[in-house]
């Protein structure tokens, strides 16, 4: 069991009696590694049930901030927080290994400590969080939710694989599914291809650029920003052989990226030594990890409540929601939502998340807690 350093004492917000109580701890990972966090506790006492938060990839603090509103909403993780708590859940957060909490610019990052993540350190980051919270000299919790974003769901499915204790439920926000190779595949040389075709609106096989310049920010592919990748290059229409082209010739980029990734040395920082998030070696699992999420995940026979946008960017939902729905049968709870993207909001990747879905998944989350005894 991770040992449990516990930073300060419990702290009761000045600004109102319903403001939650923040109990900021550290925990040490299996290699050593001091992981930060908050857990943000109910006013009115310690709670049965917490619910703990995996953040998908990136430098990300324990807000993970994941929007473009400018807005406090862009707090993806502090977001739902005060949700959990305003139902009488215990929210806990953590930091991503190396990343200093409120921090920026030169110091946002620990350099050595964030460039030695790993598909495994980071299992193994939130197990260690997991235990403090159930352990009696950590906050000491009876019953555990896990929440995932992205690819926080791949670090709660390898946790489930590796044997720990199966939590009270399951939540995934734009989960993954299909294996990490597959997921990386499509973004590469299936996105694109994909969104076009979901521009026919006659269903004629021709995607025409009205239909284009109508519908385009539907579509995954409408991340970047831009349409003009997007446009016929004819001006006039988009034919099933040209959409065709489109997916060979990204098929090809595939190819190309998988290369440069596996010619990395393993312990070489990733993207770059000025801001590692990674070792090379967690990129190139991305190429060459054929496990399927949805099985390990069923190992927990727990009820999993998984939420996606049908603009998903990232973790595309009529790929991602098959398997999860075969493997784990009736524990599934299945909600994908119109017109909603990678972050559960209007854009195809950021947020913020729509109120109501935030809502919904607080209340899921309220209702598993019931069954904590």
């Amino acid at each position: 069991m991770a040992k449990a350093i516990l930073l300060a004492a419990t702290l009761l917000a000045s600004v109102g009696a319903q403001e939650p109580i923040v109990q900021e701890f550290t925990v040490q990972s299996t290699d050593g590694t001091s992981i930060h966090g908050q857990a943000d506790l109910p006013s009115g006492g310690k709670p049965r049930v917490a619910v703990v938060m995996s953040a998908g990839t990136g430098l990300f603090d324990r807000d993970v901030r994941f929007g473009a509103s400018g807005t406090e909403r862009d707090r993806l993780f502090k977001d739902l927080a005060m949700r959990f708590t305003a139902r009488g859940l215990a929210a806990v957060r953590y930091d991503r290994r190396g990343v200093n909490f409120g921090k920026s610019g030169a110091e946002l990052l620990d350099k050595p400590v964030s460039g030695s993540s790993t598909t495994q350190s980071q299992r193994d980051d939130l197990n260690a969080v997991y235990r403090w919270v159930l352990a009696k000299q950590g906050l000491g919790a009876r019953c555990v939710i896990l929440l995932g974003h992205s690819e926080g769901t791949l670090h709660i499915a390898r946790l489930a694989e590796s044997g720990a204790p199966a939590p009270l439920a399951v939540i995934g926000l734009g989960a993954v599914g299909i294996s990490p190779l597959e997921t990386v595949r499509w973004q590469i040389s299936g996105r694109d291809a994909y969104s076009l075709e979901q521009m026919d609106a006659d269903g004629d096989g021709r995607v025409t650029k009205s239909e284009v310049e109508a519908r385009w920010k539907q579509t995954p592919s409408s991340f970047a920003g831009t349409i003009t990748p997007l446009l016929p290059a004819d001006g006039q229409a988009w034919t099933p052989e040209q959409i065709a082209a489109v997916r060979g010739a990204q098929a090809t980029a595939y190819g190309l990226h998988k290369t440069a990734a596996l010619n990395l040395v393993d312990d070489a920082p990733y993207p770059n030594a000025d801001t590692p998030m990674a070792k090379a070696s967690w990129w190139k699992s991305w190429f060459t990890d054929a496990a399927s999420p949805a099985t390990m995940l069923a190992r927990w026979k727990v009820p999993v409540f998984l939420h996606w946008g049908t603009v998903d960017s990232q973790t595309a939902p009529h790929l991602q929601e098959p398997p999860l729905r075969a493997a784990l049968g009736n524990n599934a709870r299945i909600s994908i939502h119109p017109d909603k993207g990678h972050g559960l909001g209007d854009g195809a990747l950021l947020g913020p998340i729509d109120v109501a879905i935030a809502d919904r998944i607080a209340d899921e989350a309220a209702q598993a807690a019931r069954s904590c005894r």
